[in-house]
């Protein structure tokens, strides 16, 4: 584990690539985008790899098919972690300490426990409290030190995955915007952000089929947005962030992989919109990282299925928070 007082650590630069990190809310297309930028020949594409514990642990795939204890790729990784911190990520996967995360799907119950649950709770309201503040006094308060040691875990990470699968940009779909925030503002010449947002109504769809109730599959994303907005206003320079909607990427996917390459200051490749052409190796996020042959298709089923009744609640909570994000 790394110390984060020590005078090493603090002073650790890493320059040899460089970070996307996609914020966004559930059911809004992150695990799309990290594919679509993952076509690039430069970049690796990670998915929510805050999870990758939980997904060793429990023996889970892949997105290029296999196990990922015994992936190549990911061994390599295995590897270079083993050599130069002495963790053994296949025996134990959860000495890496990466930022809080919680699964709600192939859930590490041996892990997950109340008590965990109970402890990340404890520093999100930490997180929340900090915020309340201005942020010339919100900055002298600092973040949890489990959290802190994550970050440089996670840069240490990044700069392995780099280094072992030769590539300069990283894409991380965790999409926690804390963390983001929190990479940012330390390195801020590697870690750039891309807010993805998609139609509330979408997501609230969504959420409905797959047995929420009304309030919470549109509190969780109205949560979110509220969170986000004035963080990544505030607290990352312009120049390294970029705003998206999941509709231009998927309508427009031509010109959304343009943006993203002058984002990321690379040339553009035709391949990123065949999301087929490459293998990637995401580790969890939607399952839509194990069919990219199905390609980029836009869903807004939301304008036939969702009856005036579903349409007057959601426009009664989120409706603001949606005409906020652009959306009419």
């Amino acid at each position: 584990m790394i110390n984060p007082d020590s005078d090493l650590m603090s002073k650790k630069t890493y320059s040899d690539f460089r970070v996307v990190y996609i914020c966004s809310a559930a059911r809004s297309g992150s695990t799309l985008t990290d594919m679509f930028m993952g076509g690039h020949s430069q970049v690796a594409s990670l998915g929510e790899i805050n999870l990758i514990n939980k997904a060793i642990s429990l023996d889970a795939n892949c997105s290029c098919g296999e196990k990922l204890r015994t992936c190549i790729h990911w061994k390599k990784i295995y590897d270079f972690i083993f050599n130069a911190q002495g963790i053994n990520l296949i025996n134990d996967p959860y000495k890496l300490r990466l930022w809080d995360a919680l699964a709600f799907r192939e859930v590490d119950h041996q892990r997950q426990t109340f008590a965990f649950r109970f402890a990340i709770n404890l520093r999100k309201a930490w997180m929340k409290f900090r915020d309340s503040f201005p942020s010339n006094i919100r900055n002298s308060f600092p973040i949890p030190p489990i959290l802190l040691s994550a970050l440089y875990n996670k840069m240490n990470l990044y700069q392995s995955i780099s280094r072992c699968w030769g590539k300069s940009i990283i894409v991380d779909s965790s999409k926690n915007v804390w963390e983001a925030v929190e990479l940012h503002q330390r390195w801020p010449n590697i870690v750039k952000i891309v807010l993805l947002t998609r139609d509330g109504r979408g997501v609230y769809l969504s959420r409905r089929t797959s047995g929420r109730d009304q309030s919470e599959s549109v509190n969780g994303w109205l949560k979110y947005y509220r969170r986000a907005l004035p963080l990544l206003e505030n607290y990352v320079s312009p120049e390294s962030l970029l705003k998206i909607r999941y509709e231009d990427l998927a309508s427009e996917p031509d010109k959304t992989a343009r943006i993203l390459c002058e984002f990321c200051n690379i040339p553009y490749e035709k391949q990123m919109v065949d999301l087929s052409s490459v293998t990637r190796h995401l580790v969890n996020g939607n399952d839509t990282r194990f069919f990219p042959g199905r390609g980029i298709k836009l869903d807004e089923r939301w304008r036939t299925e969702l009856k005036d009744a579903e349409l007057d609640f959601f426009e009664r909570i989120g409706g603001e928070m949606n005409q906020r994000l652009g959306y009419r």
